[in-house]
C-alpha cells in the first residue's frame, strides 16, 4: 500500500492519499480467535480450489451484479467499466492472484502503519459515505492519528469513488498534489 511505502522509502514521498481504505475485516487482527481457523480453512480451499467457483463468476453479467452492490449510484457500473475491471481477470493466473488478496489475512492493517512514528508524509483519506463495505466510522476514526491531515467522507457515493464519481474526487486528488508537493528550485 501507499502507505507501507511510505514508511518504507520515506524520501520518496511528499504525501500518501488514500481512497476508499481497505481495512480487510478477514484480517487476523480483526477476528475473534476461536473463527480464526475457520476463517483461515475457508481461505485455503479456495485458493487451492476456489478456480472453478472464479471461472462461474467471471462473466460480464455477474461481475456486473457484484459491482452493483456497493456502488451508490449503479448507473455507474456501465459495461465499460466491466472490461476494464473484467478483462484482466480472464489472463492466466488471475484466479490465484485474487484468492490470494482475498486470503491476505496478515501484514499491518491501516491503523498499525498510521500509528507508525517513523510515518512522516500528510495523508489524506478519501471515501464513499455509502459504500456498505468499508465502515464510515472507522474511516472517519483515521482522524485521531497525528500523520492524518484530512478525512474526506464523500456523499452519495459507494464503494469506488475514483470509477463511481471522478468529478468528485479528481479535485480532491488536484488539490491533496497540490498540498504536499514541494516547489521545485529552478
Amino acid at each position: 500500500s501507499g502507505l507501507q511505502a511510505a514508511l518504507d522509502r520515506p524520501e520518496l514521498w511528499e504525501g500518501v492519499m488514500s481512497v476508499n481504505p481497505n481495512f480487510r475485516e478477514l484480517h487476523v487482527a480483526e477476528s475473534p480467535a476461536f473463527m480464526q481457523p475457520a476463517t483461515a480453512l475457508v481461505q485455503k480451499v479456495l485458493r487451492e480450489n476456489g478456480k472453478p467457483l472464479f471461472d462461474s463468476l467471471a462473466k460480464p453479467a455477474t461481475v456486473k451484479k457484484i459491482l452493483q452492490e456497493p456502488y451508490f449510484d449503479s448507473s455507474q457500473v456501465t459495461d465499460e467499466l466491466v472490461d476494464v475491471l473484467l478483462s484482466p481477470l480472464l489472463t492466466e493466473g488471475s484466479a490465484e492472484a485474487v484468492f490470494d488478496t482475498l486470503s491476505y489475512s496478515a501484514g499491518p492493517l491501516p491503523e498499525q502503519l498510521l500509528c507508525d512514528e517513523l510515518l512522516k508524509a500528510p495523508v489524506w483519506v478519501c471515501f464513499g459515505e455509502k459504500d456498505p463495505w468499508t465502515p464510515p466510522k472507522r474511516v472517519l476514526a483515521l482522524e485521531r492519528f497525528s500523520s492524518v491531515e484530512r478525512v474526506i467522507p464523500l456523499s452519495r457515493v459507494g464503494h469506488c469513488p475514483m470509477d463511481e464519481s471522478p468529478s468528485t474526487v479528481n479535485p480532491i486528488i488536484v488539490d491533496f498534489v497540490r498540498a504536499v508537493s514541494t516547489p521545485s528550485e529552478a
